[in-house]
């Protein structure tokens, strides 16, 4: 029984590393994600508060925080040259040490992959058999389904596939450097739209959450073009 649980452990690890498998082009029967959606936060994860987590577990690890959450830099002795008023080489390790915890807080990967998806709690889809775009605060985001490309993300370039796994839809971002993105979008039993997404990055632990959307107000459907 305990190798049997141990099995199952791996293969839910592997997983996760291996990504979502085989992407299919074709839109599963009855799948319609098109319309303007807007976030239920009381029935969602908040991944800011994951993110804050996340760095405030990894300053611990570097010392950059103690115990008790207050930055630490350890213990110094401050010397001040007299009249000068500036705390001489014994001081300096902490400034150091604090600033160094500041600069990685604004810098941590996972956030900056993270800015599209956190710029706005309204997502707006629109979807056809062979394009899906996905609009966030007027930025927009235009995939095929089964597609495969190279795009350009902060830290350089990154491969990108996209499709149909089962009856969500999937977007794999796998850079060169700097963490891994999978989105999945799917509908949930009673019509809502349900959003996972995991980020992994080596140094880094999994980050995973899921946000639920309500359906907004229809969209008026396009007018017909004339001739």
């Amino acid at each position: 029984m305990l190798k049997s649980a141990a099995l199952a452990l791996i293969a839910a690890v592997l997983c996760v590393a291996c990504g979502p498998g085989r992407l299919r082009p074709e839109t599963p029967a009855g799948v319609n994600l098109a319309g303007t959606w807007t976030l239920k936060r009381e029935a969602s994860d908040d991944p800011v508060a994951m993110l804050d987590q996340i760095r405030r577990d990894l300053m611990r690890k570097r010392g950059w925080l103690d115990e008790s959450g207050e930055r630490s830099g350890g213990t110094v002795t401050t010397q001040r040259v007299p009249g000068a008023g500036e705390p001489q080489a014994g001081a300096t390790s902490r400034v150091q040490s604090v600033g160094a915890g500041r600069r990685f807080t604004s810098r941590l990967s996972y956030a900056r992959a993270l800015e599209w998806q956190l710029s706005a709690n309204a997502l707006t889809i629109e979807q056809t058999p062979t394009r899906l775009v996905f609009i966030r605060d007027g930025s927009r985001r235009t995939f095929t389904p089964g597609g495969e490309s190279v795009v350009s993300v902060e830290n350089g370039v990154a491969d990108q596939r996209s499709g149909w796994s089962g009856r969500q839809y999937v977007i794999d971002v796998r850079p060169l450097v700097g963490p891994r993105v999978i989105e999945r979008y799917g509908l949930s039993a009673d019509g809502e739209l349900v959003e996972d997404v995991t980020l992994t990055e080596e140094g880094l632990p999994t980050l995973r959450f899921t946000r639920v959307y309500a359906r907004g107000a229809a969209r008026p459907a396009p007018l017909p073009t004339s001739n």
